[in-house]
């Protein structure tokens, strides 16, 4: 299994500086509106039918302080061309690109 990381930069809405409380909770709207969005997408992702490449078996999104700015980790059994599709499924102006793909090497769990 191999993980490949993405970088999602979604246009902020309303020019909101992040400054003040009204801008604060504007930004919490915003990605909450575009996890509202995108999260069928990505639930959908490991329950699509078996194929010789590029199975994704899990799915995780990170969010940073900077609301408009995600991680995506996909793991996989092969490398395939997502980015094409995920380009689509972002809303407009967004830019995605990929850090990199990365082989799990040990996990550690409680």
């Amino acid at each position: 299994m191999a993980i490949a990381i993405f970088s999602i930069d979604v246009p902020p809405e309303g020019g909101t500086s992040g400054q003040t409380s009204a801008d604060a909770q504007v930004g919490e709207e915003a990605r909450q509106k575009f996890l509202d969005s995108i999260s069928p997408y990505f639930e959908s992702l490991p329950k699509r039918p078996l194929r010789r490449t590029g199975n994704v078996t899990r799915v995780e999104l990170l969010g940073s302080s900077q609301l408009n700015h995600y991680l995506l980790l996909i793991t996989f059994d092969l490398p395939f061309p997502l980015i094409q599709e995920l380009s689509t499924k972002l809303p407009p102006g967004s830019q995605v690109s990929l850090v990199g793909e990365f082989d799990l090497l040990q996990a550690w769990s409680s």
